[in-house]
């Protein structure tokens, strides 16, 4: 995949992680509010220079499965999302996943940046279908997967925290291709 691709919505622009973007992340990535959001780098500032590495090297990949972006709203990262692919042998499905800075929350940006994301996982890299997943508690998160047209297919799963052992519910969306083109046109 070209490591230079840059999406376009009305107001964002989402392009690869890259070297450079390390403090940005850190910046939403370090907020102890969202410790949730396991795939982020979010206990020390090191762990987000790792991640950015390992990000430009997956982007540099003839096999990429990881697709890291960080959105930029203004000139300013306000956050990230990825599509990941599930199973690299097959590359039928992927999962989703969105943060958004504190600051930038509540003003549409991570729907806007999620819908580009569905259309770069159908359009791009050939998925069939797309989940996402959240906290049964994190309402935000469940409003934009309703938001770009994902339906709940599972409302009875569980996750567990490592760091504090809770135990949560947890809800998956999906969105497949010919649902994706029908609210498209």
């Amino acid at each position: 995949m070209d490591k230079n691709i840059e999406i376009k919505t009305k107001r964002l622009m989402l392009r690869p992680v890259r070297t450079g973007d390390e403090k940005a992340i850190h910046e939403y990535a370090g907020d102890k509010e969202i410790t949730m959001m396991l795939w982020l780098p979010n206990e020390t500032f090191e762990q987000t220079v790792d991640f950015v590495k390992k990000s430009e090297i997956e982007w540099n990949s003839p096999n990429q499965t990881f697709f890291d972006f960080v959105i930029i709203y203004d000139g300013k990262i306000i956050g990230g999302c990825d599509c990941d692919i599930e199973n690299p042998d097959d590359r039928y499905s992927a999962s989703l996943g969105w943060v958004i800075s504190k600051k930038y929350r509540r003003q549409g940006f991570a729907s806007e940046a999620a819908s580009a994301i569905l259309d770069f996982a159908f359009t791009k890299i050939g998925m069939k279908k797309v989940y996402a997943q959240c906290d049964c508690n994190n309402a935000a998160s469940f409003g934009v997967m309703k938001k770009i047209g994902m339906k709940c297919v599972n409302d009875k799963g569980k996750r567990t925290y490592p760091k504090t052992g809770k135990i949560s519910g947890e809800y998956t969306c999906l969105i497949t291709k010919d649902e994706w083109e029908k609210l498209s046109h």
